[in-house]
């Protein structure tokens, strides 16, 4: 164990959730979507187990301290497609355990493709924060923002989200008025101070995001802390949304400076003096 990780037994998971392979914190959404918290994992990362008839796509790979392909393989009868809702490390720990990977069609990740296999760059992956070097693994379809792809009968947009990152993308379910929200909204530190964040970006995103959703969305994110002690899962609302625009539009009126804004007693935004530019 090192600084990156703490002891699961100093971790209280709320009532829904269950320990598995004394790392990972599973519970079920509904009976066919799973979610895979990393308690002892100092980001706290969560992954979803999308599921029907058959058919399994997982939305992110977890931050790789723990092989996630043996937990998802209990869990999914037959092969499991991944999709990686961004670039940066920690989504990224078990993509080679998954074969062929779906990819957001974005030009700047088609722009790293090689013979049909992607190699993030260090400027996307962010890898050295970790002591990590980026995975080579291969494309097995490209999807273009706005496509909806079907799992079973389950049917999710893909929806292009730039903020946290240029290549950020995020999932919505319109059938279960939940959407997918990865890195760009989750309870805790929101990263806007990484390499290529952009709070013009987010602004953006938001604003269409308000438009799209409904009121009594049910938004999960790919990051969360402790509420009270205990560990659960970060689902938030169409009201968090609303309170992020107001928090970028009150940071944003200033020169660029790097800082930070409560945006809600269980949201921080933290931004830095490059994350102004448009």
């Amino acid at each position: 164990m090192d600084d990156l990780e703490r002891s699961i037994e100093t971790v209280t998971l709320a009532d829904w959730l269950v320990l598995e392979d004394r790392w990972y914190a599973t519970g079920r959404l509904d009976p066919d979507t799973l979610t895979i918290g990393e308690p002892a994992y100092h980001q706290c990362n969560w992954s979803y187990l999308i599921s029907d008839s058959g058919q399994h796509l997982l939305f992110d790979t977890g931050s790789g301290r723990r092989a996630i392909a043996p937990l998802v393989g209990r869990h999914a009868e037959g092969p499991v497609t991944a999709f990686p809702s961004h670039m940066h490390y920690d989504h990224l720990g078990g993509i080679g355990d998954f074969g062929p990977v779906m990819m957001a069609d974005l030009p700047m990740l088609r722009a790293i493709e090689r013979d049909g296999w992607i190699t993030p760059t260090e400027t996307m992956f962010l890898g050295a924060y970790e002591n990590l070097t980026a995975p080579t693994f291969p494309v097995g379809r490209w999807i273009p923002p706005g496509e909806v792809i079907t799992v079973g009968a389950r049917r999710l947009e893909v929806l292009h989200t730039p903020g946290h990152s240029p290549d950020s993308i995020a999932l919505w379910e319109p059938e279960r008025t939940r959407f997918y929200a990865a890195d760009f909204l989750y309870r805790g530190d929101l990263y806007a101070q990484v390499p290529a964040a952009s709070l013009p970006d987010y602004l953006r995103t938001l604003r269409r995001l308000l438009k799209l959703l409904p009121q009594d969305v049910q938004i999960v994110g790919a990051h969360g802390d402790e509420q009270d002690g205990v560990f659960d899962m970060p689902a938030l609302g169409y009201g968090d949304l609303e309170d992020l625009l107001e928090a970028i539009e009150a940071v944003l009126v200033r020169t660029p400076h790097t800082g930070e804004r409560r945006v809600t007693d269980r949201m921080f935004l933290l931004y830095s003096a490059e994350s102004f530019a448009t």
